[in-house]
């Protein structure tokens, strides 16, 4: 009996060198190495696409990063089924035919990396061709990049050695790799698109033209169905295009004489400004920003280009310059709105750092000067995200009496957004829909 259990626990003796390494193989398949590569060539696919996108180009079909990782992660499982099946079955069954397959694959995914590597990415508006185009190729290309290096990493670690015909998944497997692969990235691509949409909107309302331009040239290929402000994307691109175009040429015009006055100048860095060359802007309004006799428009340009750059500490120092220099100018319309512009500056700088009661300070000083919707629906916003539930629904109900055209929908949607977070909270349902 020992001797019998002894032998039953030995190797036999005459399985060949072959089935040793595909039974080896069934009891431990090691996945690491194909994870491993999945995550390198994911990332490197999302390094060629910030290059291409820090370049002012749309890195086609991807454009960022984070979409381009998402798609590549979400594509291995299928890729690693299809390889196993591939190298399981198919490559014992018709060796000629898996041969074909792999060199099809190796061709494919060599061409694909040249044209990345060569071709030079558009840069204008597309056409609905060419975004649909994109959507078609970001699966494509995903799947046949993760393919590739399934079946490269299969001839790396001999899994075509093993032979295993009964080798099968259920349908339930496929099922959630298809769903992984093509429903979880629209998904993250549509939530992506919708916030891109939102900047878009503040872009807009802030005169920041070349910024909006690029992303909803970024929205066009992502989502060509998608609405921005009741217009189709593709309108809006192709108006944000020729509003840009008339600025770069009347900026081509004012740069043919010298700036050699601070007006000339801020004139030339407002419109810098507009189309998002923030730095160019900058350099322009430099030999005057150090002078006492800075002017308050050129200080809340100056505020303004730096809180695109997100750099609050300096944005809330220019335009404090701003509010001085606006107080010591004579009463006069032109001087309230600009102290109203710098106190909203000052408080949206605060806010970013998280001195929530300056920026309640300077918010209600802005409101005490122009007690218009506009004051309150930025008042509305702030508590809102501070969590001062009743002040943000009372703010909300004033701008939207004010000025119902432009805070009619976005206002019940803050008050929605509050009950929904705020659900036990009787002050924000008890007054009901406005």
């Amino acid at each position: 009996m020992k001797r019998q259990k002894l032998q039953g626990h030995s190797t036999d003796p005459s399985m060949t060198e072959v089935d040793r390494e595909c039974e080896t193989t069934k009891a431990s398949p090691g996945r690491s190495l194909i994870i491993i590569l999945a995550i390198i060539v994911s990332c490197l696919m999302g390094g060629w696409v910030s290059t291409v996108r820090n370049t002012g180009s749309l890195s086609l079909p991807y454009l960022r990063v984070d979409i381009a990782i998402v798609c590549f992660i979400c594509m291995l499982p299928l890729a690693i089924l299809i390889s196993d099946w591939l190298y399981r079955i198919f490559s014992h069954q018709s060796p000629p035919l898996f041969k074909l397959v792999q060199i099809i694959f190796y061709i494919g995914a060599a061409v694909i990396l040249i044209l990345a590597l060569s071709s030079s990415p558009p840069s204008g508006t597309l056409s609905s061709y060419d975004a649909w185009e994109s959507i078609i190729l970001r699966p494509v290309l995903a799947f046949w990049l993760m393919l590739t290096l399934c079946l490269l990493e299969g001839q790396v670690s001999g899994r075509r050695t093993c032979t295993d015909l009964s080798w099968k998944q259920g349908p339930l497997i496929w099922g959630l790799a298809l769903i992984t692969a093509v429903v979880v990235p629209a998904i993250y691509i549509q939530s992506r698109v919708d916030e891109i949409v939102t900047t878009i909107d503040e872009s807009l309302s802030s005169g920041r033209l070349g910024e909006a331009r690029r992303l909803t040239r970024e929205v066009c290929v992502l989502a060509p169905w998608q609405k921005i402000g009741g217009l189709p994307a593709g309108d809006l691109a192709r108006d944000l295009d020729r509003s840009c175009y008339e600025i770069e040429r009347n900026l081509a015009y004012m740069q043919l004489e010298p700036a050699d006055s601070e007006e000339s100048a801020y004139q030339r860095a407002r419109l810098l400004t507009i189309l998002g060359k923030a730095e160019a802007a900058i350099r322009v309004l430099a030999p005057w920003k150090d002078q006492q006799t800075v002017s308050p428009l050129s200080c809340q340009l100056l505020g303004n280009i730096y809180q695109q750059q997100e750099q609050w500490g300096e944005s809330e120092d220019w335009y404090q310059k701003s509010l001085n220099a606006w107080k010591r100018l004579p009463h006069s319309e032109q001087q309230q709105a600009g102290i109203v512009s710098a106190w909203k500056g000052i408080a949206f700088a605060e806010r970013k750092r998280g001195n929530y009661e300056e920026a309640e300070s300077a918010y209600l000083s802005a409101l005490s000067l122009a007690p218009q919707a506009d004051q309150h629906f930025l008042l509305a916003q702030f508590y809102e995200d501070t969590q001062q539930t009743a002040k943000a629904r009372k703010h909300a109900t004033q701008a939207m009496a004010l000025n119902a055209d432009r805070y009619g929908k976005s206002g019940q949607q803050l008050i929605t957004s509050l009950q929904q977070q705020h659900f036990g909270c009787l002050t924000v349902w008890r007054q009901g829909s406005p």
